[in-house]
């Protein structure tokens, strides 16, 4: 399983050196594969044992979002990536140009899959895009404990 935690790769993003590709923040959410609080070493941002977890978790937020009504790239990047942290409307104009779509539709397998690379994208910047691979998503969705259809 791919881990980036603590690695010595010079210049590696944040996101990745935490295992935690969407930049998430430090919650009491109990996430699976997640460093306990106690023990991250990072100020601000969660870190998880492993990169699949921290894909899951970004998944897992994504996929909560959506059902709550955030069906639309506007709606779910504008509470993921608040004005007050980042630059909103370009960030929501490359997931919409990464996914081809602001309208979500269907939530599917492909579709979250490709929200989450689109967010890591913009999180770790184009040079990094490599360092996550397609099984690691893959991974990710295997264990995200929720149903999705492959395909619309």
């Amino acid at each position: 399983m791919t881990s980036y935690l603590n690695s010595t790769l010079p210049n590696l993003p944040r996101g990745l050196r935490n295992n935690n590709p969407g930049n998430l923040i430090q919650t009491n959410i109990p996430w699976n594969g997640k460093v306990p609080l106690s023990q991250n070493t990072d100020t601000r941002f969660e870190q998880f044992y492993e990169l699949r977890y921290g894909i899951r978790a970004l998944m897992l937020d994504l996929y909560n979002d959506f059902y709550k009504g955030k069906n639309t790239v506007t709606q779910l990047i504008s509470e993921f990536a608040p004005h007050f942290e980042n630059n909103t409307d370009a960030y929501i104009r490359s997931v919409i140009s990464g996914i081809g779509s602001n309208v979500i539709g269907t939530l599917t397998e492909e579709k979250l899959i490709g929200l989450s690379k689109a967010i890591v994208l913009m999180e770790n910047g184009v040079k990094y895009k490599n360092y996550i691979t397609d099984n690691d998503y893959k991974q990710a969705v295997a264990i995200l404990g929720k149903p999705l259809k492959k395909k619309a």
